[in-house]
């Protein structure tokens, strides 16, 4: 018998080997169906320690199969074994259809009805098609940029492009079409150069979502198998050249991991489904409630907590991560990482299986990691992963909340300003750096132009509005004032340290008073390609040239700058907050209620190991009513400042138009103004200077 380590199907010409991990189960078959589904032939399989394996003669691709799994049905002792029920392969790498069923009380665990009608089955494939360097060459060969110089786009596959008519029909809502040429010259256009997918994983309906036509889990967040890709996108074959193709042009592929808890549910009772991990191995597999065994700890929201630190649990994490290395994805997004790193008290694991293989997928596989830092049901652990693994990066739960406070009548907002413009509220001390990913406008709440534009409405969902946040600033503003205020956001979050994150559909003015859409499969989520308005045109111009602006100077890209430190080739700061006077803010100032604009000027000689950037002077405006006169200050490098933008204008400004220092310029109100002294040709980075020499001398030793 084959020898493989890896578990799931091991196809090969002559013959297929399956594996499957238990621990507690008595017996487990192997089940092969025929191609219509209504033979069902069951192979008993071998044990060997925690492993069961078979190996079977020619076996085809496209073969479908399954697991049934025997053992003690035995609820307080955790133990849910029910060979009635047919078992999803926890690493299958495809699957023969997109769940529908879930709703079925058929599927619960505690009756004795087949559901081998219901389930999706596993699908035997040849992975040398799919991990093939020679044919996907850039799979490795990956975009080399530090993660600083980072611009995200959160994308959901189907909504990003089923109605797009620059897109071939069969292409349209799957993973082809991030591969197509129209595609990337668009994602190039605008700028972005990290593509993080929403979840592509195989999917289920849930519990949380109501029996209503048409509903169904949308997102993705309800997975039941970690290794294959949900049919309605296509399959791992197509996310490889998709990746291969996105890599050859520059950009990285990033993909959402929900790896908190499965659309399993309820161990027990009205809502509890046994699809593959309750039945092969349950307390292997998930975190029972503290000492109680028959039922689930649950502080997903979702009724389970996948449990990653048990030894079954802990190899699948470890093999997931290899696989989407393996599958050339420059990184990883976890879902309610807060959840991942909680024992089964809910309390956090500094030394636990999750964070021992964040801290391997950073430094082995070189890997970037960004983490949700909370739990769902409360526990917020910002800063925490960030200490505990150098490099890994944080999203922001404050971005949101400061916009919306910042564009309000909400006063003391002086602090959090500064916090969010410089990157100070999560930070990686080891590395020196902000940790910070700013995520002001993402999947799970409004877009940037609905924040302005709609109050909440989520009744489409069919849960009585109960679920999305109730926070916006929206009022009933004209095309003008809704334009200056989305600019201004979009500048104020693409413009501040750390990394910024675009909602996909925000650079066309994408909005929907349904800031939770979930459950929703219709075009009110499908980004429409329609004709833009003028305005609209000018926002997704200025968007596409702000992230331009920011991946041109390495002084918005350092994530080491903006602590205030004085730089010794000028002996400016390499940031300095400045009052309306021009004159730089004192420690009280920060605190004074009645703040609602901001000024900052940057000090290009920061910027380390590299020439000198230029000078950049930004002020912000929250306020609703007021213009504000600003006197300019001294640029670090002395001389005039140039007028870049002011979205009270409109565009970028097309002609040069220079300020002397000491001279007021007028900050209208919800407006943000970039001016900037370019760097002389002779200017040189004194500390880069420093380095050459240091260097130069180290070689002729």
């Amino acid at each position: 018998m084959s020898k493989s380590h890896l578990l799931g199907a091991e196809y090969s010409k002559h013959s297929t080997h399956f594996r499957v991990a238990s621990e507690h189960a008595q017996k487990i078959e192997l089940c092969l169906f025929s191609e219509d589904e209504k033979t069902e032939t069951r192979i008993p399989m071998e044990q060997e320690g925690d492993i069961w394996q078979v190996e079977v003669d020619k076996i085809k691709e496209g073969q479908k199969y399954g697991y049934r799994a025997y053992g003690d049905y035995n609820p307080e002792e955790g133990l849910f074994f029910n060979p009635h029920k047919l078992a999803m392969d926890p690493y299958a790498l495809e699957v023969s259809t997109s769940f529908k069923h879930w709703q079925s009380e058929d599927l619960s665990v505690e009756n004795e009805i087949d559901t081998a009608r219901l389930m999706p089955k596993a699908v035997v494939i040849d992975k040398s098609k799919i991990f093939n360097q020679e044919k996907y060459p850039y799979l490795f060969q990956k975009p080399k940029f530090k993660i600083g110089s980072n611009i995200i786009y959160e994308t959901h596959i189907k909504n990003f492009s089923y109605l797009n008519t620059n897109i071939s029909k069969e292409k349209r809502g799957r993973l082809s079409a991030l591969a197509d040429d129209w595609t990337i010259e668009y994602l190039q256009k605008i700028g972005v150069n990290n593509v993080e997918l929403m979840p592509i994983n195989p999917t289920c309906p849930g519990r949380q979502i109501p029996e209503i036509d048409g509903r169904f889990d949308s997102w993705g967040y309800n997975p039941y198998c970690y290794f294959a890709i949900d049919p309605r996108y296509g399959n791992l074959q197509d996310m490889v050249e998709a990746i291969n193709k996105l890599h050859q042009n520059g950009i990285k592929v990033t993909v959402d991991a929900v790896l908190n808890h499965t659309g399993e549910h309820a161990a027990r009772g009205y809502w509890n489904r046994a699809l593959s991990f309750k039945l092969l191995d349950s307390p292997n597999y998930y975190r029972p409630a503290g000492n109680n065994k028959a039922d689930y700890m649950n502080t997903t929201g979702c009724h389970n907590n996948f449990n990653l630190d048990s030894k079954l649990g802990h190899k699948l994490l470890h093999d997931y991560i290899n696989h989407m290395h393996a599958l050339g994805f420059d990184g990883i997004r976890w879902d309610l990482a807060g959840d991942n790193a909680l024992n089964q008290y809910g309390e956090f694991q500094d030394k636990g299986a999750f964070v021992q293989e964040l801290h391997r997928a950073v430094n082995d596989l070189k890997m970037e990691i960004y983490v949700e830092p909370w739990s769902a049901m409360g526990g917020n652990y910002t800063g925490r992963f960030s200490r505990l693994v150098p490099g890994i990066k944080e999203w922001s739960d404050k971005r949101r909340d400061f916009m919306a406070d910042f564009f309000s009548a909400r006063e003391n907002m002086a602090g959090e300003f500064g916090r969010q413009v410089s990157g100070s509220a999560i930070s990686d001390n080891q590395k020196q750096e902000t940790a910070m990913v700013g995520t002001a406008f993402t999947h799970d709440g409004f877009s940037l132009v609905g924040a302005f534009k709609y109050h909440k409405d989520t009744t489409d969902n069919g849960e009585q509005g109960r679920d999305g946040s109730a926070d916006n600033y929206a009022k009933s503003y004209n095309e003008e004032e809704l334009y200056r205020r989305s600019a201004t956001a979009a500048a104020l979050n693409i413009l501040s340290k750390g990394i910024p994150l675009m909602r996909n559909g925000d650079e066309r003015s994408y909005g929907s008073p349904n800031n939770n859409p979930y459950c929703i499969d219709d075009h009110t989520v499908w980004l429409q390609w329609k004709n833009m308005s003028e305005s609209e045109k000018k926002l997704f111009k200025q968007i596409c040239r702000l992230n331009a602006l920011r991946q041109q100077h390495p002084i918005f890209t350092d994530l080491s700058l903006f602590t205030g430190k004085e730089i010794s080739e000028n002996g400016a700061k390499d940031i300095t907050w400045l009052r309306p006077d021009g004159n730089e803010m004192t420690v009280a100032e920060w605190t004074l209620p009645y703040h609602k604009t901001g000024a900052y000027m940057l000090n290009g000689a920061a910027t380390a190991n590299r020439d000198s950037d230029d000078d950049f002077l930004i002020m912000v405006s929250g306020d609703n009513y007021h213009t504000i006169n600003y006197k300019l200050p001294t640029p670090p490098s002395g001389g005039k400042w140039q007028l870049l933008l002011d979205t009270s204008e409109g565009e970028f400004s097309k002609e040069v138009r220079q300020f002397d220092a000491g001279s007021e310029y007028a900050l209208k109100p919800y407006s943000f103004v970039i001016m900037t002294k370019k760097k002389s040709k002779t200017r040189v980075n004194q500390r880069a200077l420093a380095a050459r020499i240091a260097q130069k001398n180290r070689n002729q030793r």
